[in-house]
């Protein structure tokens, strides 16, 4: 747990907004829609997880051995879209 007290928080929260914004921004088209299932979205997550840990943390941050601005990028970007995005343009 005491990695756990040293994590910067100011990269991690950027990072989520960040994500979220490019989330509410991307829309399918309906014609070339797809649905993502849950076992989808849960391989997306564990692809993520598995990239975080190859990309591993920047140099002066060495709290975690994952790269917490990468999955925190990754984690706006799906709240984003589940919120905000994701449906074609006219059903807004």
């Amino acid at each position: 747990m005491a990695a756990l007290a040293n994590i910067v928080i100011g990269p991690i929260v950027i990072a989520l907004i960040f994500g979220f914004i490019v989330g509410t921004r991307l829309h399918l088209k309906e014609e070339n829609s797809f649905k993502f299932t849950a076992g989808a979205i849960i391989a997306l997550i564990v692809g993520a997880i598995l990239m975080a840990y190859d990309i591993g943390q920047f140099a002066p941050y060495q709290d975690l051995p994952i790269s917490t601005v990468f999955l925190a990028t990754i984690f706006g970007v799906l709240i984003g879209s589940a919120l905000l995005g994701g449906r074609a343009k006219g059903d807004h």
